[in-house]
């Protein structure tokens, strides 16, 4: 299937449309053609909407858009160079002087001669398009003005189940019951007289929420507990006459005409509750994204409800944090996976149907327990693979099961995979992209915001934000972050670590699969390689070790040899070090002249190859853990794209090139330098947003250098044991938002860091008492993190003055006895940590500890690894 065309499209006519797109046209003479380009694609943009909902029954629309991708891909290479150019140009010419038109008349960038090859580009692309619009009477492609977001999603649930059909699911069920049935109805609304609540129950596709709610709703004690019982599946999209039809239709057991009005059928609805204590189950709830539930909508549907006695409930299924919250859910029950004993035993029984019958097939146990483990508590993951085995003894069939991707098998509808597939079709098309390339990395992979962001952006998935909001003055890699979030809150991704400004998370197997799945005409990795037909399709390539030749002169892998329009490389693959091949990297250097990410992380190379300067296109350079790298060439300061250059544990690397500073994009540096003053140059990089300073062992001050770097939000000194003082001039730091500063032994903080304000994340460590500094940010910051400060003894009674203050992290800190008498007024407060403070975790161990009153308002409390205290079950 061609996967999110409509969100590079989207991207691509942006391109066009852009004020930047006019000053190419005018400045290198291309107008007409470009104008021409633009104008065709325009029109086969329109018609991309219909191809795409189409070509799920029609393979050769499918055929029809990747060749549509692939020109599109084009144009953004086209003007890219163009913008490149344009760089180039004013940097090489600041003045316009006649000498400096000259000399680059006389070099490669000469641009007659780069008219004259990008005009045959542009032409070629455009005919392309024109072939394309001229098959528009073949498919009886319409043009549509539609809303890319919307993908119907068909989908129908109902209320019965067998019991003994379902294992492992008692204790889930114990808690929603006893909330459905105890729960005071003026917790959801902060005492308003509502007569109905909410209950949210929240998880992964396929993890069972259904099944749950099937099992509560069929219980004894709500059958008699309840005056009337309805269920609806939602699914598609919250549409307001249709679920007054259906749950009219579930509460008289009498299906309503088609003809009634949506007023008719509301007062039937509320005659038909009126008055009584009502369970009302809606199945399968999406988000507003996907044209779901809305504050508007649902406050509408409520006040329906609303006639109803007090007691009445609601559950709601759904895979969206967002849609409790905009239900105003009372209760929130997140379902986890099942475990591993219980996997296995739902796979025994799916797979051998009648109890006992695997004693005879002991041989096939121990696969039976990899199988098991690879669905990672899946119930429907379970399923699926059982029922491909049920019936299937033979040795090699299970071995197949157990060593393949799920993605490879084949499914029905019903089955993992699809119902997976539903959680990504019903994306926003911004964040289909960047969930897919995430397949390039390995399962079990631990992501860092600081790194994917970076990925995201160089690949320009960053730039289209979400329509419905405005951008405004949000930076890039806050619309990054926004959307990490949101394919958590939509549980594609499994968020370990949030602290304003930093996340950490993982993939579960089966989603990575998915991902897979999506990737695979774009993506080739170490979990996937494409057959040679659609290898110059691929833009996106990960390596593992043993997919390169590990010594110098062997030859260049054929696979490699396969590709063709590649944007990104990571090799080897995070994970598998040591890559050292310098006549690989030349020829991926020659071969792919768009590349826009080249991640080296790990590898063994003394120096990078000149050539590296030729890449115009490149955004993302990763260097990292290169214990060999001594110096970067010359060349790395032509690379104007640049936006991400990563050099952190390259402890041999002397100094940095002297041009550095004309990195006019470069927005996040790391790096590890063994100087004892910062690298000169760094102080001109005034597009700098991320700045970390790594293991730097030797370097004692920064210098006069933060005077230019305005835009800077996010600085990070860590490991840097000689350094004594933060800069000088930390005041002008105007943009500065979050500052992290960990293992610096030496460095006063106290006497330090006058000027800082405003901040939103702070993190410490090695402290005996927090810096005054710090009540500047009063009422800004929003993530406090204090670590390994053994002689910290108290918290300032000052800190209930942030009122802003959601996060506090406090790790490490064996002398801290208590928290401040004021803590109950930080009344923004989500989430405390405490760790390995053994005197403070006694008095927040629950109501029993001393310090528990002036806690107990927060929504999650953890102490030792143990959750306390959670508004979410």
């Amino acid at each position: 299937m061609a996967e999110f065309v409509s969100t590079i499209a989207e991207s691509v006519m942006a391109g066009l449309a852009s004020f930047a797109y006019q000053e190419v046209c005018l400045a290198w003479g291309v107008e007409e053609e470009l104008k021409r380009l633009r104008n065709t694609f325009s029109h086969i943009k329109l018609l991309i909407v219909d191809a795409e909902e189409r070509q799920r029954k029609e393979p050769l629309l499918t055929q029809w858009l990747g060749r549509l991708k692939d020109a599109c891909y084009d144009i953004d290479d086209v003007l890219d160079e163009f913008a490149f150019q344009e760089m180039q140009m004013k940097m090489l010419v600041p003045g316009g002087s006649i000498k400096g038109k000259v000399c680059i008349f006389f070099s490669r960038w000469n641009p007659i001669m780069f008219n004259f090859i990008m005009g045959h580009k542009i032409k070629e692309i455009r005919e392309r398009l024109d072939d394309m619009g001229d098959e528009k009477s073949r498919f009886h492609l319409v043009e549509r003005v539609g809303d890319w977001q919307v993908v119907h999603i068909k989908r129908e649930t109902h209320s019965f189940v067998q019991p003994y059909d379902v294992i492992g699911r008692e204790d889930d069920k114990k808690q929603v019951i006893i909330h459905l049935l105890n729960l005071n109805l003026k917790e959801a609304s902060g005492g308003a007289p509502e007569h109905v609540s909410v209950i949210s129950i929240i998880g992964l596709g396929g993890i069972g929420k259904t099944t749950l709610a099937k099992l509560v709703y069929n219980d004894h004690r709500v059958v008699r507990n309840f005056n009337m019982r309805m269920w609806v599946c939602v699914s598609d999209h919250f549409d307001h006459k249709r679920l007054v039809h259906d749950i009219l239709t579930s509460a008289t057991n009498q299906n309503c005409g088609d003809h009634e009005s949506l007023d008719q059928m509301q007062k039937k609805l509320q005659d038909a509750l009126r008055d009584k204590q009502f369970l009302l189950v809606l199945d399968d709830v999406w988000d507003k994204a996907h044209v779901g539930v809305t504050s508007s909508k649902w406050f509408d549907m409520k006040a329906l409800l609303n006639v109803g006695a007090e007691g009445s409930k609601v559950i709601v299924t759904t895979r969206s944090e967002s849609v409790a919250s905009v239900m105003s859910s009372a209760r929130v029950h997140q379902l986890k996976g099942l475990p591993f004993k219980v996997c296995k035993s739902l796979l025994i029984r799916r797979a051998f149907g009648q109890k006992g019958e695997e004693q005879r097939y002991q041989h096939l146990m121990e696969i039976a327990e990899s199988i098991a483990d690879k669905c990672g508590g899946v119930p429907l993951a379970v399923t699926t693979l059982g029922s491909l085995l049920h019936s299937k003894r033979e040795k090699q069939v299970w071995s197949k099961v157990r060593d393949s991707d799920i993605w490879t098998l084949d499914q029905g509808n019903e089955d993992i995979l699809p119902a997976l597939k539903l959680s990504y079709d019903a994306l926003p098309p911004y964040l289909k992209p960047c969930f897919a390339i995430c397949s390039l990395f390995p399962k079990d992979y631990v992501f860092q915001s600081t790194d994917l962001v970076s990925l995201w952006m160089a690949q320009g998935f960053l730039q289209s934000s979400n329509p419905t909001r405005s951008k405004g003055d949000q930076e890039l890699e806050e619309i990054g972050l926004d959307y990490i979030r949101q394919l958590g809150s939509r549980f594609l991704f499994e968020i370990e670590e949030d602290s304003i400004d930093f996340i950490v998370f993982k993939m579960h197997n089966l989603v990575h699969d998915l991902a897979i799945s999506v990737s695979k005409l774009e993506c080739s990795s170490i979990n996937f390689r494409p057959n040679p037909d659609t290898c110059k399709r691929v833009r996106h390539v990960s390596m593992s070790k043993d997919d390169l030749p590990p010594k110098k002169g062997e030859r260049v892998p054929e696979f490699f040899l396969q590709l063709q329009k590649v944007w990104t490389i990571l090799f080897p693959i995070p994970g598998h070090e040591g890559f050292s091949n310098k006549s690989v990297l030349k020829s991926c250097i020659l071969k792919f002249k768009y590349l826009r990410v080249l991640d080296l992380r790990g590898s063994t190379f003394e120096e990078l190859p000149g050539s590296v300067g030729n890449l115009s296109g490149l955004r993302y350079l990763n260097l990292s853990k290169n214990p060999s790298m001594q110096k970067l060439p010359g060349s790395i300061c032509r690379l104007l794209n640049l936006q991400t250059l990563l050099l952190t544990n390259c402890e041999k690397l002397k100094k940095l090139p002297r041009d550095i500073g004309n990195l006019i994009n470069l927005r996040t540096l790391v790096l590890t330098t063994n100087q004892t003053v910062m690298p000169e140059g760094i102080e001109r990089l005034a597009s700098l947003r991320f700045l970390q300073v790594d293991s730097c062992s030797h370097l004692v001050s920064f210098g006069e250098m933060m005077q230019c770097l305005t835009n800077l939000r996010v600085l990070v000194i860590s490991n840097c044991q000689s350094l004594e003082s933060l800069p000088g001039d930390l005041e002008n730091l105007t943009a500065l938002k979050a500052l992290a500063i960990s293992d610096c032994v030496n460095l006063d903080l106290m006497r330090s860091g006058e000027g800082i304000r405003d901040l939103r994340s702070v993190s410490v460590s090695h402290l005996e008492a927090l810096p005054p500094w710090l009540k500047e940010s009063t009422d800004t910051l929003q993530s406090l993190s204090i670590k390994n400060c053994e002689g910290l003894k108290e918290l300032p009674e000052w800190l209930q003055t942030f009122k802003l203050l959601e996060h506090l992290v406090i790790e490490y800190c064996p002398q801290l006895s208590s928290l401040p008498e004021g803590m109950h007024l930080l009344g923004a407060l989500k989430e405390l940590k405490i760790d390995g403070c053994s005197k403070l975790s006694e008095r927040c161990k629950g109501k029993e500890g001393a310090d528990w009153l002036k806690i107990v308002h927060v929504s999650k409390v953890t102490v030792d690894g143990e959750i306390v205290a959670s508004n979410v079950d």
